[in-house]
């Protein structure tokens, strides 16, 4: 809930938390809603993610640290009139992992690239892994939706791709040398 100028009434009781705002936001995948102010030591914003659990449509809390938005549910408290927020590491039911591995062709076949970075942009952040030893990655925590996918190591030219995340999905790339 909203005060006059949009400031977050935290209670029933009209307990204000000043210098938070509630904000709505469109995007391709539709509405959302986040909650800025100084929420957190990193500097984030809580986000609203939907997902349903037992047949039901929940909201879950998460935090977007900019450019690092894990999508994993966050723990709030609210300590001397302000929140405290800390990190988990589960996501919202209903999100998706976008998962496979990061090659690049050689005389002799096809070898992992170990330390690749694979990023999913977002609305205002990113969520990415990096590729272990064998070249696999997984980015959980994603909802379906249509869009780029980028992969990025040294010594090696951009891999981008646009993909349809639509339920769990494999994504293999295969980076060239500069």
């Amino acid at each position: 809930m909203t005060g006059e100028h949009g400031e977050l009434a935290w209670a029933a009781d009209g307990t204000r938390l000043s210098g938070y705002r509630l904000n709505s936001h469109s995007f391709l995948e539709g509405l959302w809603y986040s909650i800025s102010g100084a929420i957190c030591s990193e500097g984030c914003a809580f986000e609203v993610r939907f997902g349903t659990k037992d047949g039901e449509r929940r909201a879950y809390l998460t935090a977007d640290y900019g450019h690092d938005n894990p999508g994993t549910l966050v723990d709030v408290e609210l300590r001397d009139g302000a929140f405290a927020v800390s990190r988990t590491n589960v996501f919202p039911p209903g999100t998706v992992t976008l998962s496979g591995v990061v090659t690049e062709t050689t005389a002799a076949g096809p070898i992992p690239v170990a330390g690749a970075r694979v990023v999913r942009p977002g609305r205002d952040s990113a969520q990415s892994a990096l590729t272990d030893e064998n070249g696999f990655y997984a980015i959980s925590g994603l909802f379906i939706a249509y869009g780029a996918v980028e992969t990025y190591r040294s010594g090696y030219i951009i891999g981008k791709r646009i993909v349809i995340v639509n339920g769990d999905t494999r994504l293999d790339v295969t980076l060239v040398r500069q």
